[in-house]
């Protein structure tokens, strides 16, 4: 069956998308007969903001979002059984069963919390208690709750002094695995764990049959993502969860349509939107980077207007999340990440900023040559270019058609800076830039903006070895070995990436001449 191009903006929650009210009764979309057009307005995006009235919307496949209630609530309605993702709080309970009961009057047995927000699982115990049968003893609940362990801890054990939430609403199955993966209601689900983002718990729901993400507060559409600092949230994570989520997403066409996601907060999207909400907090990341290594103050970074062009669609100057407060938490993750920097003997970096350009570290903080300057009969200082006709990639589809190095070597200090061109394959950014700064000392140190970490050896003037780790179990070991004069650079890698697929490589580079 086609997909005329209604059910796309019904699925993209348009204005002309039929909704259900609690009563069940179809509303229409506004025609001309009802509404005046004003053809100089701009159209209507709507952001479902807590309104106190629950509207049910069609994303696609078998699954409903209820919007209205402040934070949105996912459901799949199966064979014999409702799963719910997220529950609200709970003064809004009677009015999302309401909701939930023009869907389908199968119970809820299955039911995840995205994250310990209490607007993400103040329901918990009305809902899973709504079934009226017990599928669990120990609460004499209808439904298993599903959570990470660290939204668990939140809930029943939280630091800090804070009394713990009622037992009835904690999870009843916490896992700290990196995905859980059910088959209960239909379709395959997965529950995808995105550390440090939003939070330190936060859970993504895959819908993998009717192809929609529901993705908690790691994705917003109307506003800023909330960085909770104090539960393990950074903004970077939230990047790469959202990297995560174009990974997941695939597009019909343009773009467009294809998987669907269903966000914490806003209107429903697809994966264009996460790429440019993805694309609008790298660039506001590097902004703030940019002025964190020129030393400038908070004060100053606000002055500067970083978030300027994006203020109009995600900021706020009040409520419980405003602009400030967003730049404030990126600041200060910043910032820390520079401090650790010049601890390690490097100096501030910036995005593009060259090695030699670096500014080197206070004499007092280390006793060894600056990170920055190099040292004049290093081996292994200077820029590279592969040369993709002699390397070799398995799968060969992951070889770039274009990647540079910068290699910096001062005594046991290395800084590498790696530039790798892809011809991406939908809205993926095809340039990715990666740096470390790291010591040949067998000690992990992290790749800038990155949860990776890096461990290096020197085994001889002309070999160098290197692991690394990274996001959702990825890793890989790779030896470095210069040619006899010194114009060749051989790496040889393999590893696993994060979807625990194997793979190699045989990169081969070639010196460039100074400038």
């Amino acid at each position: 069956m086609t997909r005329p191009s209604a059910l796309v903006c019904a699925a993209l929650a348009c204005g002309a998308a039929l909704v259900s009210n609690i009563s069940g009764q179809q509303l229409a979309p506004a025609t001309s007969q009802n509404a005046t057009p004003n053809p100089t307005s701009r159209p209507h995006r709507p952001t479902y903001a807590g309104t106190g009235a629950i509207e049910v919307l069609p994303v696609q496949g078998r699954v409903y979002m209820l919007a209205g209630a402040g934070s949105n609530i996912t459901v799949q309605v199966g064979d014999d059984a409702l799963f719910v993702v997220d529950t609200n709080e709970a003064a809004m309970s009677e009015k999302v069963l309401a909701a939930i009961r023009t869907l389908s009057p199968l119970p809820i047995r299955y039911i995840v919390n995205t994250s310990a927000d209490p607007d993400h699982v103040g329901g918990n115990e009305n809902l899973a208690k709504s079934a009226g049968t017990s599928v669990n003893a120990f609460l004499g609940q209808g439904a298993r709750v599903y959570a990470n362990e660290h939204t668990y801890t939140r809930l029943a054990n939280p630091a800090d002094g804070v009394p713990p939430m009622p037992v009835a609403i904690w999870p009843t199955d916490a896992f700290l695995s990196p995905k859980k993966t059910l088959f209960v209601t239909g379709e395959p689900i997965e529950l995808l764990h995105q550390p440090a983002a939003h939070t330190d718990g936060d859970l993504m729901v895959f819908f993998r049959k009717s192809d929609v993400v529901s993705t908690g507060d790691v994705f917003v559409t109307n506003g800023y993502p909330v960085i909770d600092v104090k539960r393990g949230g950074t903004l970077q994570g939230v990047i790469d969860a959202l990297n995560r989520l174009v990974d997941i997403a695939v597009p019909e066409y343009n773009a467009m349509g294809g998987t669907r996601i269903v966000p914490g907060h806003g209107r429903i999207g697809n994966e264009i939107d996460v790429v440019e909400y993805r694309d609008m907090l790298t660039i506001i990341r590097d902004r703030v980077a940019l002025l964190v290594s020129e030393g400038r103050t908070f004060a100053q970074v606000q002055a500067a207007a970083v978030s300027l062009d994006y203020d109009g669609v995600y900021g706020a100057v009040s409520g419980p999340w405003t602009t400030d407060m967003f730049l404030r938490a990126a600041y200060d993750e910043l910032s820390a990440t520079a401090k650790n920097r010049v601890s390690r003997g490097a100096g501030p970096s910036r995005p593009g900023m060259s090695a030699a350009s670096r500014p080197a570290a206070p004499a007092a903080a280390v006793s060894r040559a600056p990170a920055g300057r190099r040292s004049p009969g290093d081996t292994f200082s200077g820029q590279w270019m592969l040369l993709t006709a002699q390397s070799e990639y398995m799968p060969a589809n992951t070889m770039p058609y274009r990647r540079e190095m910068n290699i910096d070597v001062a005594g046991d200090d290395i800084t590498q800076t790696t530039s790798t061109w892809r011809r991406s394959g939908g809205n993926d950014s095809p340039l990715v830039r990666v740096t470390y700064r790291a010591r040949f000392d067998g000690r992990e140190y992290p790749v800038e903006a990155s949860s990776s970490r890096v461990v290096l050896r020197r085994v001889d003037a002309t070999t160098i070895e290197r692991t690394a780790k990274g996001d959702r179990g990825a890793t890989e070991k790779a030896t470095w070995t210069l040619s006899a004069d010194r114009r060749e650079l051989t790496i040889t890698t393999t590893g696993t990436d994060s979807g625990g697929n194997a793979y190699s490589s045989r990169q081969v580079y070639e010196r460039q001449a100074a400038n």
